[in-house]
């Protein structure tokens, strides 16, 4: 969790006036901002595809010992993109709360391959579930960059 706390914390440091508008009076701490993740199981995975064009993904995320993680089927395009080049931006929302940032995808490993890394995510969810039985997908982590949550 002293990562993500840090990570939170030089983010709001780093910001502009305007960011931390949005954020500074009602900033998360890391323990938070895992809670939140792990309550709304959906992240929006931004990446960039060869040709240069945006593309967004909502796949499954948690938390874990304050790293973001979240599945990539592998031969989807935002597989494909993150083959190409690992940086990205990522939000996790609901109504009130967001949770948006960029940093580095870093394959934690196949999720078939490691049944304990999904067991312990899976642990951390609202759900109890962090794949599909049997799902034979990857599973990166977030290096985060940049983080801000309220």
């Amino acid at each position: 969790m002293d990562e993500l706390q840090q990570a939170l914390d030089q983010s709001l440091e780093r910001a502009s006036a305007f960011t931390r508008s949005l954020f500074a009076g009602d900033s998360w701490d890391a323990h938070a901002v895992a809670s939140f993740v792990n309550q709304q199981r959906n992240i929006t995975i931004a990446a960039v595809t060869a040709a240069g064009e945006p593309h967004a993904a909502v796949v499954i995320a948690a938390c874990l010992d304050g790293e973001v993680h979240f599945t990539v089927a592998p031969r989807s395009l935002l597989g494909r993109c993150l083959e190409r080049s690992s940086r990205i931006a990522f939000s996790v929302c609901d109504t009130q709360h967001a949770t948006m940032g960029k940093g580095t995808a870093i394959m934690a490993g196949r999720s078939l391959d490691d049944p304990q890394l999904v067991a312990r995510l899976a642990a951390t969810t609202a759900v109890g579930i962090f794949t599909p039985p049997d799902w034979d997908g990857l599973i990166y982590r977030i290096a985060l960059e940049r983080i801000f949550a309220s």
